[in-house]
């Protein structure tokens, strides 16, 4: 009994269920865009989908922690975590995230879809990283090809993944570095530096990223001419009393630079209401603005500029 309850005692779960009702704006029964739980946009009204995801933490010693994550059967974490040096060095190993720019859960981020780097994404690789003072710093090195549609653990072509920045008072900046092969196996930079600032009930967030492919015989550069892609997005969260949270975003993607009317922007207008210890509802408004460039065959309902509401219940405990 005493070995069962010092088991349990090392062991903490987590259980996050989130059920959404998406009405589009223009529905189109014929449209292939349909709601998933890798992004929202839809051409249908979906009534409902829905994301469960468990997390199990087991602390098997002073300095190693395993976690495993799971979201309705496809498994999203599972990594080890070793404290080197407490604070300043740790070590993971196993499938994660890919550590680029500002940490979001929000998946629908036009800029981290476009470059395949949403919170929905994981890699397998090696993951260092710490603190020290004010600064802080990761680095990984993953199998990477994220756009090749590969599996996760057989992939021979590495990815490599690097951010450092620093915290000063309220404001907390830095940059990011990845570099990867696209569809054609060239190597795909992709650069971004991001700032947060938190002031009182008020965060502001922003983050730019920009992209580039080369072939091996040739230099990474960040001219003009090298940036093939950008997107960036801003805004802020303010919390008007502990139950209610508003907030809003802009952001933009532009796949290629050189090709007019495929830019996407939204503007996404948000409320978060906690209506009891361990549940809230969610409103979202996404105002898709249309890109009056595009081409009049395209039937891209962002680029059309139709818009989206998403009713969300979140429990969690």
């Amino acid at each position: 009994m005493e070995e069962a309850e010092e088991v349990r005692q090392r062991l903490t779960t987590a259980v996050n269920i989130r059920t959404a009702y998406i009405k589009t704006a223009h529905v189109d029964l014929e449209g292939r865009a349909r709601a998933t739980c890798t992004s929202c946009h839809s051409s249908v009204d979906s009534f409902l989908l829905m994301q469960g995801e468990l997390t199990v933490n087991a602390q098997a010693s002073d300095k190693l922690r395993l976690t495993l994550s799971n979201n309705m059967g496809a498994t999203l974490n599972m990594f080890a975590t070793v404290d080197a040096i407490p604070k300043h060095l740790y070590v993971k190993v196993g499938q994660f995230r890919v550590p680029f720019g500002l940490k979001q859960r929000d998946h629908n981020i036009l800029v981290r879809q476009g470059y395949n780097l949403g919170s929905h994404k994981r890699d397998v690789g090696i993951e260092v990283g710490g603190t020290y003072g004010k600064l802080f710093y990761n680095a990984a090195v993953v199998n990477g090809n994220r756009s090749a549609g590969q599996a996760a653990d057989s992939n021979q072509h590495k990815g490599m993944v690097a951010t450092a920045g620093s915290t000063l008072g309220p404001v907390r900046g830095g940059v990011s570095f990845l570099l990867d092969r696209d569809r054609d196996l060239d190597r795909e930079m992709i650069a971004g530096a991001f700032l947060t600032a938190a002031l009182k009930n008020l965060t502001l967030e922003g983050e730019f990223n920009f992209g580039g492919s080369f072939g091996d015989d040739e230099g990474i550069g960040f001219s003009d001419d090298d940036i093939a892609s950008k997107g960036y997005y801003f805004g802020a969260k303010y919390r008007v009393m502990p139950e209610l949270m508003l907030s809003g975003r802009y952001g933009l993607f532009d796949p290629d630079r050189m090709v007019k009317g495929d830019g996407s922007q939204r503007v996404t207008l948000a409320a978060q209401y906690i209506f009891m210890e361990n549940g809230s509802l969610e409103l979202f408004y996404w105002f898709n603005i249309a890109n009056d460039n595009r081409d009049i065959t395209s039937t891209d309902r962002q680029l059309e500029g139709i818009d989206q509401l998403i009713l969300m219940s979140h429990f969690w405990f």
